[in-house]
């Protein structure tokens, strides 16, 4: 047992100082040496159980590349990350491309993705990203792990392939980094705010989508959008968390053409592949 805490010990000062303090390369290695033209390789976290990734980032682009059926390839990462530190990446054809955002753009533009015609309903779906990916996904996070237990970060160690033994150990001091990150970047981002004030935001964000949304499909009509993936990677890694936490419930009660939304998505673009159970 004693070896067992000090090889667990180990594994965590290993996983704590690549996650948070280890300095990241300015230039890439290209980890797919025989990559197939216009293939995408996605790196993201190990798949989850109970949703094809519990990073909204990664499974927004799982969800783009889905819906806009381009030929991909997951190639699951746990300690790995892009050039900026982070998950998902991509490679395509030779070229390491990082953040979410800079991905989608670019595989919008190399696979000639339909855009929007309307110059409005493009400008909508631009704000309706970086208020999702920037604001509504930091005050999510404060319910899925800040102010909540050690779920998910338990969930996340299980499903990424953590030996069941070792969870209690790795668990809780991985948690509380995690949780004191995230902390950080809430209060920079956000601001250092009641709890009360957290749920007024997120509800009214939570107002804002389903006001947009009104009785269509989809966020623009009959037709998934880049804003829908987005949407969805956020809204989905909430709805479908199998944790209880305020942002889920809230959604469930208040917002049911939101979690309506989420299913229809999920059922197109994923259908039985959503879930590994």
């Amino acid at each position: 047992m004693v070896l067992w805490t000090a090889i667990a010990l180990a594994g965590v000062a290993y996983i704590v100082y690549k996650l948070f303090f280890s300095a990241k390369n300015g230039k890439p290695e290209i980890l797919k040496k025989d990559w197939k033209k216009d293939t995408v390789y996605l790196y993201q976290f190990p798949r989850a159980k109970a949703l094809p990734n519990l990073s909204p980032f990664c499974l927004k682009i799982e969800t783009f590349l889905r819906a806009n059926k381009i030929p991909y390839e997951v190639c699951p990462l746990l300690m790995g990350r892009s050039q900026y530190g982070l998950l998902p990446f991509v490679e395509l054809n030779g070229e390491h491309i990082a953040d979410s955002q800079i991905i989608m753009d670019r595989l919008q533009k190399h696979f000639n993705v339909k855009q929007l015609d309307n110059p409005k309903d493009r400008a909508i779906a631009r704000a309706i990203d970086r208020m999702m990916d920037s604001h509504t996904f930091l005050l999510q996070y404060q319910y899925k792990l800040i102010d909540n237990d050690n779920s998910l970060v338990e969930i996340a160690f299980r499903d990424g392939g953590f030996p069941e033994a070792i969870l209690p150990i790795i668990v809780p001091p991985m948690a509380y980094m995690m949780r004191r990150k995230a902390s950080q970047k809430v209060a920079g981002s956000i601001g250092k705010l009641s709890d009360d004030n957290y749920k007024d935001l997120l509800r009214k964000d939570y107002d804002a989508y389903q006001t947009l949304l009104g009785q269509q499909k989809f966020m623009f009509g009959d037709e998934i959008s880049a804003a829908d993936c987005t949407l969805f990677g956020q809204l989905a890694t909430t709805i479908y968390l199998p944790i209880n936490n305020y942002a889920k419930e809230v959604l469930k009660e208040e917002y049911p053409k939101l979690v309506q939304y989420c299913d229809r998505i999920r059922d197109t673009v994923f259908g039985k592949d959503f879930t590994s159970e």
